[in-house]
């Protein structure tokens, strides 16, 4: 297959979609297809981290801000597109350039996947970027969207109608919740990476009298490596953590919903029970500065370490120093962290009971907490109080992260492909202005020679000649 990944964020940016995107092209480039990546130039960054060039990744215009924000560029991109003859366009994220994936397959035939990756309706809650975005990217939508009239009355609604003062609903939750229920109508099949977001989705399509062809395909990840004990004793050292320390860790980005600072409200707690814990905060983003600044006022500050940015082969060593993995988190569509976690055997503590990764089984490699830091604590002490209950929490915590590889959930993912290609109707021809001109000038007989007799022919017998 022809594969193309339509994307609005990606190197240089580093996060759980530009993550997911190397690792579906690596994986389907292993397998025999071709994969070509759409995505936002970053020209200015891209300079500074100095990436390489790559013929299979085709840059758009951009703006540069905290995200990438691409423009609209049809013409030019849709005549690249065409050349490259298409099998799959897959999008992964419903905005300018979900939108663009959406007309390309519209005007070549292509089957249309969405991945559902990230839940821009809560998220707009703590970012009115992103509600902005889909605002101004929404008028374009009957240019870029083949609507019916019933979903352009809605489309409508979407932008005129009132929002109820007793709703809690915002204006820009529901423009996202029916901007999104409208662009994955128009896709032949819609990846979604829970059951959280299957729910969600569902909603947001009832709501705008839409059915989803949903399929529910996490994200895979393999396992690390082990890390060598000189690069824990110096991680220790570096850190000041000492062998007999209980470190409740976190790792990832660092935003405010993702909900970290209930970790450090929740330490003093804990150290009544458990005097040697300490809480580990691993990552960086906008909130950083925030957490470190709520650190620093705990009564409880010298057990509290926050490393800032890691790299990725950096993990394993993280946790090997850790003792119990906390996810106070509620806005995660799939949580990649978790499996890597996992991966690592540590036992596993969440406060969203969504069904957000089936790597993590109440009971069985952790437990569920409310979003409560007394309870937090409570959960996190069982854990360290018990030793079998440890090492067993940790034993299963692997076997399920196996279970989820990266070969094993792109082969389900190609799987949907291949379903969805041998349901879609043949192509019909798609020709533009010029072709057709000349077509319909071949209709007309050629210039005879001056000396050849000179024939009348029926428009019928013109057709049949050329």
């Amino acid at each position: 297959m022809r594969i193309g990944l339509f994307t609005d964020t990606y190197h240089p940016a580093n996060n759980g979609v530009t993550f997911t995107v190397d690792i579906q092209r690596r994986e389907l480039e292993k397998l025999g297809h071709e994969v070509y990546i759409f995505a936002p130039d970053g020209a200015a960054v891209r300079k500074k981290k100095k990436l390489p060039p790559d013929p299979h990744i085709i840059r758009l215009p951009a703006i540069q801000y905290d995200l990438q924000v691409s423009l609209f560029s049809p013409p030019r991109l849709l005549n690249k597109i065409r050349k490259l003859n298409l099998d799959i366009i897959c999008f992964f994220t419903p905005a300018f350039v979900g939108m663009t994936a959406a007309l390309a397959a519209q005007k070549t035939g292509a089957v249309l996947v969405g991945q559902h990756h990230t839940d821009t309706y809560e998220f707009s809650k703590d970012y009115p970027a992103i509600g902005a975005a889909h605002f101004f990217a929404g008028f374009f939508a009957p240019l870029f969207l083949k609507l019916s009239t019933a979903q352009k009355k809605t489309f409508a609604k979407l932008y005129v109608k009132p929002v109820s003062r007793e709703s809690e609903e915002k204006y820009a939750q529901r423009l996202i919740a029916g901007l999104t229920a409208l662009l994955y109508a128009n896709c032949d099949g819609v990846v979604a990476m829970s059951q959280k977001s299957v729910r969600q989705l569902t909603q947001f399509g009832e709501r705008s009298g839409e059915e989803l062809n949903l399929r529910v395909i996490p994200d895979g990840m393999n396992i690390l490596p082990m890390t060598s004990a000189e690069e824990i004793a110096e991680f220790r050292q570096r850190w000041g953590f000492e062998p007999d320390d209980e470190v409740v860790v976190n790792f990832g980005r660092m935003a405010k919903e993702k909900n970290q600072e209930l970790l450090i409200e929740m330490l003093p707690l804990l150290l009544e029970r458990r005097p040697k814990a300490k809480v580990l905060l691993a990552g960086d983003y906008v909130y950083r500065e925030t957490l470190e600044k709520i650190a620093a006022k705990s009564p409880v500050a010298d057990r509290i370490v926050i490393t800032g940015r890691y790299e990725r082969d950096q993990i394993p060593t993280i946790c090997a120093v850790s003792k119990v993995f906390a996810h106070p988190s509620l806005s995660d569509t799939h949580a990649l962290v978790i499996n890597e976690a996992a991966g690592q055997g540590l036992p596993i503590v969440m406060c969203d009971d969504a069904g957000i990764n089936d790597v993590f089984i109440e009971g069985e490699n952790g437990f569920f907490a409310k979003v409560d830091a007394g309870d937090i604590a409570e959960k996190i002490a069982r854990i360290l109080a018990d030793d079998a209950l440890q090492t067993r929490f940790s034993q299963r915590s692997r076997e399920l992260a196996t279970e989820f590889s990266e070969d094993r959930q792109l082969g389900k993912l190609v799987a949907f492909y291949d379903e969805l290609l041998a349901q879609a109707p043949t192509p019909v021809e798609k020709i533009g202005p010029i072709s057709r001109l000349r077509r319909n000038l071949a209709y007309f007989p050629r210039q005879a020679d001056p000396d050849t007799p000179r024939r009348t022919l029926s428009r019928k017998q013109r057709i049949d000649e050329n």
